[in-house]
């Protein structure tokens, strides 16, 4: 039963830090605010923060996404932007020790890189999403929708949508690897 109990740790730890990180960054940014002038003003699709669209954005979106935010909620929006370039060391840290003590746990049955790669992939991609997203905020609060750049909006586009495809596959792969540990200990004699 000790693997049983290692498996379903493993699944709680990396969640307990992603939710419990972004729940701090945004009570420390007063993200809150943002996000509730977003749900006030917007439709749900232009509502939704840029960092959690997969099918991504243009510059028509993210327009009327940060058109919709007054000044002090710019504000409070590029704080969190600012201290959600340190997070992905955060959960990627806490996905890389979960997978690979699971892997380990399970004599180490394919190469680690297959376990990395996707989480270097998110991290990167987050940082490019976020740097990007900082830039081109500041830019639309000077300049407004004009100011914003297509190709930097393109950029961050594709890595919010790279950033999520790895962590879903990354976080699905973490489920397959704790569900091969609990079948393992619970098929494994007594």
């Amino acid at each position: 039963m000790g693997d049983l109990v290692k498996a379903i740790l493993l699944l709680t730890f990396p969640a307990i830090v992603f939710v419990g990180g972004a729940y701090i960054m945004s009570n420390l940014s007063g993200r809150e605010r943002v996000i509730r002038h977003l749900r006030d003003r917007l439709n749900p699709k232009d509502a939704k923060p840029l960092n959690q669209r997969l099918a991504g954005y243009d510059v028509e979106g993210v327009s009327r996404h940060w058109g919709a935010l007054d000044t002090n909620a710019r504000t409070i929006e590029q704080r969190f932007l600012e201290m959600d370039v340190v997070f992905p060391f955060l959960y990627g840290a806490a996905l890389a020790s979960a997978l690979l003590f699971a892997w380990g746990a399970l004599g180490r049955p394919f190469h680690p890189m297959w376990l990395l790669t996707p989480i270097a992939i998110t991290i990167v991609a987050d940082w490019i999403e976020n740097l990007v997203h900082m830039k081109q905020l500041k830019v639309y609060a000077e300049s407004g929708k004009g100011g914003l750049e297509a190709g930097w909006i393109q950029i961050a586009s594709t890595a919010t949508i790279m950033k999520l495809v790895c962590f879903f596959s990354t976080s699905l792969l973490l489920l397959y690897l704790t569900a091969w540990m609990m079948v393992r200990a619970l098929s494994s004699p007594s």
